[in-house]
């Protein structure tokens, strides 16, 4: 379903709330995420809105490093991205974003992975 809201701070909220409930429902990304955040979900989730407030709308509110978190965290795979980033077009989908607002989005959120990707499984020595 395509829809017409474009990328707001509404937008951005009820995309981060929906994605992660999915997340955490999802059988193989639920328990990596609840391992490291455990009960802190709400501060979390104002932290992602912050994150993707300040990618897309360049508002200046997010002003933390997440490559580090996502270093530690252990049992990840190049696979657990590509579900992540599934995951997040479908509800994309679900919230109604204009085809505008879903393409610079996933653009993002695939930049976003990719870095990660990098950063987290690429091994010079194996070069």
């Amino acid at each position: 379903m395509t829809g017409n809201r474009p990328v707001d701070a509404a937008l951005i909220s009820d995309l981060v709330d929906r994605f992660y409930g999915h997340v955490r429902l999802d059988p193989v990304l639920g328990p990596i995420f609840d391992a490291e955040i455990g009960d802190g979900w709400d501060a979390h989730l104002d932290k992602l809105k912050s994150f993707w407030r300040s990618v897309m709308l360049q508002d200046g509110s997010y002003s933390g490093r997440p490559m580090p978190v996502h270093m530690k965290l252990k049992g990840i795979t190049p696979g657990h991205f590509q579900l992540w980033l599934g995951l997040f077009h479908q509800t994309l989908g679900e919230i109604g974003a204009s085809n505008e607002a879903e393409a610079a989005l996933m653009d993002r959120a695939r930049r976003i992975a990719k870095s990660f990707q990098l950063n987290i499984f690429y091994n010079p020595a194996r070069s």
